[in-house]
């Protein structure tokens, strides 16, 4: 079994999203303008991308304020905000403990890019239609069931090809699917529930079918099908995308990128498919990919891997777990990009419509603009909670730096250790597998971070002692999303076990395990 990709997989598994935009909200706060929209320009960023006031494009800066308090008051864990509004960034926010310059995982936005990826290979003649038909394609010999040779490649991109896939919480079959050697075997091998094209279900092994069929028919994997098609001409470098056992980038997420990188793919669908005079994808595949293709249960439609508005014209938006979100306004000539560690952006969204006052420029308002500068620069810093460390509990020497045997449970965790240091640090190994991972812990009240060996990115913990024999545990992985909230509590030579994630990984769960002799 490939440990190491399961445990990247599971530690950022994909679930269903909501949009970011409620229906009350939309109803009450799209702004009146009857000033038109400015033509666009011939603007396109390469490196950087050009900065602007808020006002001078019509925003509020004083609304955006209020998003910062807001943010604060419920201490959201968003970790970035961007807005690009008439090709201009007015705002680029960063929220700790995330930094600027980081990639970030953007959960199913992925399905949005490889969707994208599919318009490509469409554009260039390396998929003959949406009407081709998926498994020919894929499978050596024509499966048993009559009903998969009906699935045509519009019936994955639209969640509607009838596998019995993605009606359960947290994506079963997706976790399944990474548990394996073979991923799109296992995807190839789902079950059929009904016939393709009937009703939508959210199938993440699905998004994985479709991005071996782009290295298939092209002869590269997403990933480098995408630097060269994609990512190079709008000027994306910083990518980290994984791929499955066999080399085919995982379909439904994983894919990490800088912010301000995921605000280019927005504005190329802004501009239609154009960037600076060259065309990367069709006009049309644009139009039938953000419009409604399939009726769902939630309160969007959805298009090809894109969900649409029922209540704001024209809006669409590419969604992942946890509060990623890439959303593409063209009646307001506006992108906007979010990333968090595990929230709902609807709490934002009546702020973020309050601060559109105008499709033309605002008066300046410097004053309220060095305000919203200073708050985005404090934003970066983590408040200073910090405290004594109490003294270490007899318990704490008593496992320090032993290993703790884990019973089977949901995140397949082998074993657990902890080491404490002195009164103020610590540090947490967790196994599964043959892959460790290493979570440095402050026991002051802030957090602790660390690079993990295996990933080489930042993560972050922090504990405390809440009797003589219970220690909660709070461990970040920052850029993949996942905040885990932990209570230990030692019996013995028994350790029992509560584990929460707060962006939706898993339900709150039970474990135990046993001192390793």
């Amino acid at each position: 079994m490939r440990t190491k990709a399961i445990w990247a997989v599971m530690l950022r598994a994909l679930g269903a999203v909501s949009i970011v935009l409620s229906a009350s909200c939309a109803r009450l706060l799209i702004p009146a303008d009857d000033v038109p929209l400015r033509p666009p320009d011939s603007y396109f960023p390469h490196a950087e991308w050009r900065t602007s006031t808020p006002e001078a494009q019509g925003l509020d800066s004083e609304a955006l304020i209020a998003l910062f308090d807001t943010v604060e008051a419920r201490c959201l864990p968003i970790h970035s905000l961007q807005i690009v509004r008439y090709g201009h960034l007015v705002l680029d926010a960063y929220f700790f403990p995330f930094l600027r310059g980081e990639r970030h995982d953007v959960a199913s936005v992925t399905k949005s890019i490889t969707t994208t990826l599919v318009g490509v290979a469409l554009d260039r003649d390396a998929i003959p239609s949406l009407e081709t038909a998926v498994y020919p394609l894929l499978y050596p010999r024509p499966p048993a069931d009559v009903r998969k040779q009906q699935i045509r490649l519009r019936h994955l991109l639209t969640n509607s090809s009838g596998l019995d896939c993605g009606r359960a919480n947290y994506e079963r079959e997706m976790l399944a699917m990474v548990a394996t050697e073979d991923w799109l075997q296992f995807a190839l091998d789902l079950p059929m529930r009904e016939a393709p094209g009937v009703r939508f279900a959210y199938c993440s092994p699905g998004f994985h079918l479709l991005s071996a069929l782009i290295s298939r028919r092209t002869g590269l994997a997403a990933e480098d099908f995408a630097r060269q098609n994609l990512f190079a001409p709008l000027g994306i470098t910083d990518v980290r995308w994984p791929r499955d056992p066999q080399g085919i980038s995982q379909g439904a997420g994983d894919l990490q990128l800088r912010p301000t990188d995921l605000l280019k793919v927005g504005y190329l669908f802004l501009r239609q498919g154009e960037w600076d005079g060259r065309r990367i994808l069709s006009r049309q595949w644009i139009e039938q990919a953000t419009r409604r293709q399939i009726e769902t249960p939630s309160s969007e439609d959805y298009g090809f891997g894109w969900w649409v508005s029922r209540d704001v014209p024209g809006m669409y938006q590419a969604a992942g777990r946890g509060g990623q979100r890439l959303i593409v306004w063209p009646a307001k000539d506006i992108v906007v990009v979010m990333t968090a560690g595990g929230f709902d952006p609807a709490p934002l969204a009546p702020l973020l419509l309050r601060a559109m006052k105008s499709n033309a420029a605002l008066p300046e308002n410097p004053v309220a603009h060095s305000r919203l500068l200073a708050r985005v620069r404090a934003a970066t810093m983590q408040v200073q909670t910090k405290e004594s460390a109490p003294s270490l509990p007899a318990r704490a020497a008593g496992i320090s730096h032993t290993v703790y045997a884990l019973d089977p449970n949901p995140l397949g965790v082998r074993a657990m250790e902890l080491r404490f240091y002195d009164q103020a640090g610590a540090e947490v190994r967790v196994l599964r597998g043959d892959e460790e991972m290493v979570f440095p812990v402050a026991l002051d009240g802030t957090y602790r971070f660390g690079t993990d060996p295996t990933s080489k990115e930042r993560v972050a913990g922090r504990g405390r002692w809440t009797g003589p024999d219970e220690f909660v545990l709070e461990l970040d992985t920052i850029v993949r999303i996942n905040h885990f909230s932990l209570v230990l509590r030692y019996e013995g030579d028994r350790l029992h076990g509560r584990v929460s994630e707060r962006a939706g990984l898993i339900p709150e769960t039970e474990f135990t395990g046993r001192l390793r002799r």
